[in-house]
């Protein structure tokens, strides 16, 4: 464990796989004087229960260059490091006319971009995931570049060559708030000690809002509770089978141990008060809530027929911090010189981690993110939005508008 620092020239807070792609740009960049601090271990937040999977498919370009950015350097460090990457592929699948309409508007913006994908049609589907029903399929789009990832893995991995790059990580440290005089930022406090810095970034994912209360920065967003269940061996599914996505069912899955992991976006999904989690809440998941995920998994059923004899292992429910448009938030905090975010990345965390946590890095240190970056500028929002009651309101439809449009995937 390294020691708290008492000077910094840029400080980390949140050591889940965003701060930690962040610290790895950061160092790769050339910055100095990085230090990294997270409450508990790397990834015992959001992280760890992450399904990993890594997409390529979008309608906007900006983020289908974040994406092939990420593919390749997930490769990258793969073969340095070893993080569970599987080129596998997916399929998305349509069940109506409306949709395949947006999947032909994905496909050319992909295509404009140089990103392999092709319409199919449902005997394709059949032909690469045999287990899916495919009768009520209008067709489907396939992405043979998308894949998946281990995310503790993959955080490991930054955070090793963030440490070779010279920026320290401070693991049991508590940032209880960001100091600041006269509009600028001069530091932290922490539970091991002061931290002069002038430059913070806020990457402390469901607690970032909590965090910048008490700075006065509104950071919208709110967890709320996040399903996928685990199922004992399925005949038929195998490690290399594409992961896919039916956003008309609400639902998606891939391959886990044989088995297959199952997981929803919901409609009218459960808030959680991050002040009511116990502490420390590390390494944890909340109770299981089979009435909300049931008709998710009725649509799993529907998609999956082999699904009616598979053993469930465990329904994993873990907080997930949506913003109430579904966009991350990204950039400099109004009115708080030094002070910066990057959260709220609604559930993409460990698939944007790659190409927001370039685009932040750059932004910093060279002053251009890179990329057109401002529909995550914090700014969007009136104040109004940061209202506790406001929040919970607005986020209960969130992660079902995860698959309105696959720009927010």
């Amino acid at each position: 464990m390294d020691g708290v620092p008492r000077q910094a020239d840029i400080a980390i807070i949140g050591g889940g796989v965003v701060g930690a792609s962040v610290a790895w740009h950061l160092a790769e960049l050339g910055a100095e004087g990085i230090v990294l601090l997270e409450r508990g271990q790397p990834g015992c937040g959001t992280t760890w229960h992450s399904a990993g999977n890594i997409l390529r498919m979008s309608s906007d370009p900006a983020v289908a260059d974040f994406y092939t950015y990420g593919k390749e350097m997930l490769e990258g460090l793969h073969a340095r490091h070893g993080i569970g990457w599987r080129r596998c592929g997916r399929v998305m699948v349509a069940r109506t006319d409306a949709r395949m309409a947006e999947f032909d508007n994905i496909a050319r913006v992909l295509s404009e971009c140089g990103v392999p994908v092709e319409r199919i049609g449902p005997d394709m589907v059949a032909e690469k995931l045999p287990i899916l029903r495919t009768n009520d399929l209008k067709g489907a789009l396939w992405s043979p570049d998308d894949g998946r990832v281990n995310p503790t893995d993959l955080v490991a991995a930054y955070l090793r060559e963030a440490r070779a790059g010279g920026a320290r990580v401070c693991e049991g440290a508590t940032v209880e708030r960001v100091a600041e005089t006269n509009g600028r930022v001069t530091g932290l406090r922490t539970d091991r000690g002061d931290i002069a810095c002038e430059t913070v970034i806020n990457c402390a994912g469901l607690w970032a809002r909590e965090l910048g209360l008490r700075n006065g920065v509104a950071i919208p967003l709110w967890p709320v509770e996040h399903f996928y269940c685990l199922t004992e061996p399925i005949e038929g599914v195998r490690p290399d089978m594409p992961t896919f996505r039916d956003p008309d069912g609400l639902i998606y899955g891939r391959e886990e141990v044989g088995g297959l992991l199952l997981g929803c976006f919901d409609r009218d999904a459960v808030p959680v008060d991050p002040a009511q989690l116990p502490e420390p809440f590390e390494f944890a998941l909340l109770a299981e809530n089979w009435d909300q995920f049931l008709p998710y998994m009725q649509e799993g059923l529907h998609r999956v027929p082999a699904l009616q004899d598979a053993g469930i292992r465990t329904l994993v429910n873990g907080p997930e911090a949506f913003t109430p448009d579904v966009e991350p938030l990204m950039g400099p905090a109004p009115g708080l010189n030094g002070y910066w975010v990057l959260a709220g990345l609604c559930s993409a965390g460990v698939t944007r981690s790659p190409g927001m946590g370039r685009a932040l890095a750059r932004w910093i240190v060279e002053g251009d993110p890179g990329a057109d970056v401002s529909r995550y500028r914090l700014e969007r929002f009136g104040r109004e939005a940061n209202d506790a009651a406001n929040l919970q309101r607005a986020v209960r439809n969130a992660p079902s508008g995860h698959f309105a449009a696959e720009n927010r995937a």
